[in-house]
C-alpha cells in the first residue's frame, strides 16, 4: 500500500473540509449577528400570499441551499488547489490504523453533508409542489369572491396559521389545506378527529385543525360581541372524497373546494356590521413579521409537510 500518497490524500481532504466547514461557521455566525442586530431595528410587515409560510420556507432554504452549494464548491477547489500546488510528504509518519481512523472520520464528515444536501434539496422540492397547490387552492377560492364573499390568505391564529379564510354573509369558512401523505393513497373519509386514507386505513391526526378552527371562532366571538360559527373545510389534492357520516369538516377535493358555498348553517350567518367589523380585523392581521428561522416555520408546516430530520 503506497502510505505516502494515501497520507497526503488524507491530509489535503481534511485541510479542504476545514475550509467548507469554516465557511459554514462564518455564515451561521454572520447570520445569527444579522437576526440579533434585526430586533433593535422596525421590520416591514409583510403581507400573506396563499401559501405564505411556504414562501419563507423557501426563502429560508434557499439561503441553506447556497450556503452548502458554496461550501461544496470550496472544498473541491480546495482538494484541486492542494492536489496541484500543496507540499509532500512533509507529514509526519502514521500508522496503518491512524490513516483508517482519520480515514473513517473524513468519510463520515462527508457523508452527513452529501445528506444533508440531499434532503435539503428534496425538502424544497416538496415546498415548491404544495407551494404550486396553495396557489391552486387560492385561484379555485376567486369563485366564492365572485359571489360577494371576501378572501383572506394565511391568516395567523395562536402559533399556526390558517391557509384561507372566508368572510360573507353565510359566516366565516376556514379553508384549510390537507395534502396527501408521500405514499400514494386513492381516497380519503372523514373521521370525527381524523383523516383515514385507503388503501392501508391511514389515521392523520385533525387536533391542529381543529384546535386552530376553535381559536378563530373564540377571537372572532370576542370582536363581536356574539357568538360566531367557524365551518371548517379542509381540501385535500390528488385523492378521491368518501362519504362521510361526519358534518364538520366538510372534506373537498382541489377540483371541487368551492363546494363549501352552498353549505349554509343557520347559527353562521352573520350581519353587515359584523362583517365590516370582521374584516378590518382581519385585515390588520394578514400583515405581519416574517419569519426568519427554518424552525419556526417548519412548526407551522409541520402539519402539511414535515422537515427532514437533517435540514
Amino acid at each position: 500500500m503506497d502510505l505516502p500518497f494515501l497520507t497526503n490524500a488524507l491530509f489535503f481532504t481534511a485541510v479542504a473540509l476545514t475550509v467548507s466547514l469554516s465557511y459554514l461557521a462564518i455564515a451561521a455566525l454572520v447570520a445569527a449577528a444579522k437576526a440579533f442586530l434585526a430586533g433593535f431595528r422596525r421590520v416591514r410587515p409583510v403581507s400573506r400570499r396563499p401559501g405564505e409560510i411556504v414562501h419563507q420556507a423557501l426563502k429560508i432554504t434557499g439561503r441553506r441551499w447556497d450556503q452548502y452549494r458554496t461550501a461544496a464548491l470550496l472544498f473541491v477547489a480546495s482538494i484541486l488547489l492542494l492536489m496541484i500546488f500543496g507540499r509532500r510528504d512533509w507529514w509526519a509518519d502514521m500508522s496503518l490504523s491512524l490513516h483508517v481512523a482519520i480515514a473513517a472520520a473524513l468519510l463520515f464528515i462527508l457523508g452527513f453533508g452529501v445528506a444533508k444536501m440531499i434532503q435539503l434539496a428534496r425538502y424544497r422540492i416538496r415546498l415548491a409542489k404544495l407551494l404550486d397547490t396553495h396557489i391552486a387552492v387560492a385561484q379555485k377560492l376567486v369563485e366564492a369572491q365572485l359571489r360577494g364573499n371576501r378572501i383572506y390568505h394565511s391568516v395567523p391564529i395562536g402559533k399556526g396559521i390558517v391557509d384561507n379564510l372566508v368572510l360573507g354573509t353565510n359566516g366565516v369558512y376556514t379553508v384549510q389545506l390537507f395534502p396527501v401523505p408521500e405514499n400514494r393513497y386513492e381516497s380519503v373519509c372523514a373521521e370525527p378527529r381524523s383523516l383515514t386514507f385507503q388503501p392501508g386505513d391511514i389515521n392523520c391526526d385533525l387536533s391542529r385543525h381543529k384546535h386552530q378552527t376553535t381559536l378563530m371562532a373564540r377571537a372572532l366571538s370576542q370582536l363581536v360581541g356574539s357568538s360566531v360559527t367557524v365551518l371548517p373545510v379542509i381540501v385535500v389534492p390528488d385523492c378521491n372524497i368518501k362519504p362521510s357520516s361526519v358534518d364538520r369538516p366538510l372534506l373537498v377535493s382541489l377540483d371541487s373546494c368551492t363546494a363549501f358555498i352552498g353549505w349554509k348553517d343557520p347559527d353562521a350567518f352573520l350581519m353587515d356590521e359584523e362583517i365590516t367589523e370582521i374584516d378590518r380585523w382581519l385585515s390588520t392581521r394578514i400583515s405581519g413579521k416574517p419569519f426568519r428561522s427554518l424552525q419556526a416555520v417548519a412548526g407551522v408546516l409541520d402539519a402539511q409537510i414535515a422537515r427532514p430530520a437533517l435540514v
